[in-house]
């Protein structure tokens, strides 16, 4: 009789973790299309994301996400050249940064030759996005390093002869 019982405690038991188990597996789905089950705009985001992350290694720059959903949500699916400068001066370059970087004489030459662009422009041309190297530019561009050396003067600026020279690397931070 003991063993009886002991027995079914142990097949009790034993299905207890079994079932457990089972309802905490999880499935996955693998999908080749990064915008399964999203909208047209969520789309548009989220090709403009992995752009930028393939650009600079990071992800959009918080300030620049409204710009950037902004810009997808437009229903005609056309990108406005508003939106070019709009998203180059939230990702924190100045106006007239902004302007040299979203002029519309050589962007589309410009965003052909970065490899970069070229792929954001692709995947949203895919997605029949109209004038889409202006939000991709403005995303992917990545001023160009200065390896130049600046000389600083160090002391009193009103008299020359006070003051040391130094030679330092120019660096920009972003």
């Amino acid at each position: 009789m003991q063993s009886a019982a002991l027995v079914l405690f142990s097949w009790l038991f034993g299905l207890v973790p079994a079932q457990s188990r089972a309802v905490n597996r999880m499935v996955m789905e693998r999908t080749d299309d990064v915008c399964a089950h999203l909208s047209p705009a969520e789309c548009c985001a989220q090709m403009l994301e992995i752009a930028v992350f393939r650009a600079t290694g990071d992800q959009v720059p918080k300030a620049a996400k409204s710009p950037v959903r902004l810009s997808c949500a437009d229903p005609s699916k056309t990108f406005a050249e508003t939106s070019c400068r709009l998203i180059t001066i939230s990702r924190g370059f100045s106006a007239s940064e902004a302007g040299e970087i979203c002029a519309p004489s050589s962007l589309t030459k410009r965003c052909s030759d970065d490899d970069t662009c070229k792929q954001c422009m692709s995947d949203l041309d895919r997605l029949a996005w109209k004038a889409p190297q202006r939000a991709c530019y403005a995303l992917t561009y990545q001023p160009k390093a200065n390896n130049g050396t600046r000389v600083v003067t160090l002391g009193n600026g009103a008299s020359s002869g006070n003051g040391q020279s130094v030679r330092v690397r120019r660096m920009v931070v972003r």
